[in-house]
C-alpha cells in the first residue's frame, strides 16, 4: 500500500473540501481485469484539484433546486442523477465562485475554463489508487474493502454518510463504493487501444457515459480501481439503479502546480498544511442562473393576415408587458437559431417537412386548412420556433438557465407527423422532446398543456411512446373535438397520456384541482428527466376565443405547481413554450404572471 502523503486542501464556497492531486505517471486498466480495461498502458495527467469526498445532498442544495435523492440526508451522497444534472452542478457551482463554467449549451466541456467538471476517466483512476498499482487503493485484498468502503456486504442496502471509511493515501474518501461516479468521458469498451498518453479525453461520440467506483450495492468486482461501467446518461437501468449513481466534481490546478514527476511511495507529494479558504473570489452577484427568455424578430415576419388572431402583435404585447414591468431586465435573453432538418424529421414525416417548406416559399395561401395560412417567412419562422425551444434546452441543461420561456410564433402542438392545422406548422414541443432526449440524453419527458385547446398533434406523435408523459386540460367539447378522458395512448405509451376534459366556463378551481389531483401525482410517479409546458393563455377569461374562466392568478397557481414538479423531479429543469392567447391585454397579464413565478 502506497505511504500516505499530505497534500494542499481548500474548503469551497459549498463546503466542499478539495485536495490537490499532482501531476504524474500511473499505469490505467487492468491486465487481469474485464476486456474493457485493456490493454493496460500508462498515462500521464496534469495537476488537478479534486472533492474529497461524493457532492453531498446539503452541498448539491445550496445551487440546485429539489433534491432527487432516495436516501435523504445532508451528508449522505446525492443520487438518482443523470449526467445532466451532474454537469449543470458543475456549472452552476462555478458561476458561484466567479468562475467560467465548462460545460457550453450542448453539453461540450472546455478542459481551458477554470470552473468546476466532472472528472476524466484517467483522472478518477489516477485520484483512486494514489499509487497503488493493486485493484483497490489499498492494494489487491479484496476482504480490507469494508474499511474502506461501503458496498454490497456493509452497506445496509442504501447510502451512507460521506467519509465514514477510511480514505486513500491521497485524503480521498469513498472511492470504491457508497455511491458509482460519473465521469466526464463518454464510454467506449475498446477505447484503451488508442487513447492518447497525455490526459485522454476519453472518445468523441457515445451514447454511453463512464461510472467508476461501485456503489452500496455493487460487490468487490466493481468496486476496483480499474472496473468501468458504460451508463445511459439520463437514467440508470437495474444493475445501477438510480440510487445507486453520485458524483464528485474536480477542477484544472494553475500552470505553477503542473509537474509530470511521478508522487513518491515513500515520500510526500507536494505540501501543504490544510487551509480552509475558497481557491477562488466568489462572484458578488451569486448564482447566476435565472429565467431565460426566448425571443426573435423572425417571429414577427410570420404574417397571418388582417383579422386573424394568431397575428405578430401577440408576441410584441408580451414584450412591452416585460419590459414596462422591469422583468426583461431580469430576464437572460436567448436568441433562437433555425432547427436542423435532422430534428424536424425526429417528429415529423420528411415529406411533411419538404412540403411545409415548399408551400411557404410559394408565398401567400394556405397549408393543408383554412386556419393555418402561411407566406415566404412563416417557414423560416417555424425553423426558429423550434430551434429556440431547442436553444432554451441547451441553456437549461448546461445551468446557463435555470428554467425558460419562449415567446415563439408559429405555434405547435395541434401539428401532427404529416398535417399542419390549428395555426401550427411544426410541434415545437415534440421536436423539443425527441431533441432533449436525443441530444442531452434526458430519457423521460414531461408535457403540460393547459391551451383551452387539446393538444392533439403532440399525443398522436407520441401516443405509443412510454418516454413522454403527455398532459392537458381542456374545454370539451371544443376544436379540434379529441382528448377524451378515455384517450390514454396505445400500445407501451398505453396510460402515459392523461386528458382532463373541462367543460365550458370551467375556472380556477377545476383546473387546480386536475393540476393536484391528477397531474402532480402522476408525475412524481413518472420521476420526469425534463418538463415542458404547452403554454397557451387562451383559457384566460377575456379570451377571444375559449370560453373558459382561468384567471391571470390562476395562470400563476399553475405555473408554480408546473414548477413544483420540475424542482422535486429534475433539479428545476423547464421550457415553457407559448402556444395560444388571443386578447392582447389578457395574454399580456397572464404571461407576465406566468415569468413571475418562473423568476421566483
Amino acid at each position: 500500500m502506497p505511504a500516505t502523503v499530505s497534500l494542499p486542501i481548500v474548503t469551497t464556497k459549498t463546503g466542499a473540501e478539495m485536495v490537490l492531486i499532482p501531476a504524474g505517471r500511473f499505469t490505467m486498466g487492468s491486465p487481469d481485469g474485464k476486456p474493457d480495461e485493456a490493454p493496460a498502458h500508462e498515462v500521464s495527467i496534469d495537476a488537478f484539484w479534486i472533492d474529497r469526498t461524493e457532492v453531498t445532498q446539503e452541498q448539491y442544495g445550496k445551487l440546485v433546486l429539489g433534491n432527487p435523492s432516495h436516501f435523504k440526508g445532508p451528508d449522505r451522497p446525492v443520487e438518482q442523477v443523470s449526467w445532466a444534472d451532474a454537469a449543470r452542478y458543475c456549472n452552476e457551482r462555478s458561476r458561484d465562485e466567479g468562475l467560467e463554467p465548462c460545460y457550453d449549451e450542448t453539453a461540450r466541456c472546455s478542459f481551458q475554463a477554470d470552473g468546476y467538471r466532472l472528472p476524466t476517466e484517467a483522472e478518477w483512476e489516477y485520484a483512486c489508487r494514489a499509487g497503488s498499482e493493486g485493484d483497490y487503493c489499498f492494494g489487491s485484498d479484496g476482504r480490507r474493502l469494508k474499511d474502506y468502503a461501503w458496498h454490497a456486504a456493509n452497506a445496509s442496502k442504501k447510502t451512507q454518510p460521506v467519509a465514514g471509511k477510511k480514505p486513500n493515501a491521497w485524503g480521498l474518501f469513498d472511492m470504491h463504493g457508497n455511491v458509482a461516479e460519473w465521469c466526464n468521458d463518454v464510454y467506449a469498451a475498446d477505447y484503451y487501444r488508442q487513447s492518447p498518453a497525455q490526459d485522454p479525453p476519453g472518445p468523441a461520440e457515445g451514447e454511453r457515459y463512464v461510472l467508476r467506483g461501485g456503489a452500496w450495492n455493487s460487490g468487490p468486482e466493481v468496486c476496483r480501481s480499474s472496473a468501468r461501467v458504460g451508463e445511459d446518461p439520463g437514467f440508470q437501468d437495474a444493475c445501477f439503479a438510480r440510487d445507486a449513481i453520485g458524483f464528485r466534481c474536480v477542477r484544472r490546478a494553475p500552470a505553477e502546480k503542473q509537474s509530470h514527476k511521478k508522487p513518491s511511495k515513500t515520500q510526500s507529494g507536494p505540501r501543504g498544511d490544510p487551509v480552509s479558504q475558497e481557491p477562488t473570489s466568489s462572484n458578488s452577484s451569486g448564482k447566476p442562473s435565472t429565467t431565460g427568455f426566448v425571443y426573435g424578430e423572425i417571429y414577427l415576419r410570420h404574417q397571418t393576415g388582417e383579422g386573424h388572431p394568431e397575428r405578430p402583435e401577440r408576441l410584441v404585447a408580451i414584450v412591452r408587458r416585460l419590459e414596462e414591468t422591469g422583468l426583461m431586465a431580469r430576464l437572460l435573453r436567448l436568441d433562437p437559431a433555425p432547427a436542423a432538418a435532422q430534428w424536424l424529421t425526429a417528429v415529423h414525416a420528411p415529406g411533411y417537412v419538404e412540403r411545409v417548406r415548399k408551400t411557404c416559399l410559394a408565398g401567400s395561401g394556405y397549408l393543408d386548412s383554412p386556419d393555418t395560412p402561411v407566406m415566404r417567412d412563416s417557414y423560416d419562422a417555424a425553423l426558429a420556433a423550434a430551434g429556440g425551444v431547442m436553444a432554451a434546452i441547451d441553456a437549461v441543461v448546461t445551468g446557463r438557465a435555470k428554467n425558460a420561456f419562449c415567446a415563439v410564433r408559429p405555434p405547435g402542438h395541434h401539428a401532427s407527423q404529416d398535417r399542419a392545422m390549428g395555426f401550427c406548422l411544426l410541434n415545437n414541443v415534440a421536436i423539443a422532446a425527441r431533441y432533449a432526449q436525443r441530444k442531452h440524453n434526458l430519457a423521460k419527458v414531461l408535457v403540460v398543456d393547459w391551451d383551452v385547446h387539446h393538444g392533439n398533434g403532440t399525443q398522436a406523435i407520441f401516443d405509443d411512446d412510454p418516454t413522454v408523459l403527455y398532459f392537458s386540460v381542456h374545454q370539451s367539447p371544443f376544436y379540434p373535438f379529441s382528448g377524451r378522458a378515455e384517450e390514454r395512448g396505445t400500445g407501451k405509451g398505453l396510460g402515459t397520456k392523461i386528458n382532463v376534459p373541462l367543460p365550458a366556463r370551467s375556472g380556477d378551481a377545476p383546473y387546480k384541482k386536475a393540476f393536484e389531483e391528477t397531474l402532480r401525482p402522476a408525475a412524481l410517479a413518472f420521476r420526469p428527466d425534463l418538463v415542458l409546458i404547452s403554454a397557451g393563455f387562451d383559457a384566460h377569461e377575456h379570451d377571444l376565443l375559449g370560453q373558459m374562466k382561468v384567471t391571470t392568478q390562476g395562470f400563476a397557481e399553475l405555473t408554480r405547481i408546473v414548477r413544483q414538479i420540475a424542482d422535486q423531479c429534475c433539479g428545476g429543469r423547464l421550457i415553457s413554450v407559448l402556444e395560444g392567447g388571443y386578447n392582447l391585454s389578457a395574454l399580456a397579464d397572464a404571461a407576465e404572471a406566468h415569468v413571475r413565478v418562473l423568476i421566483e
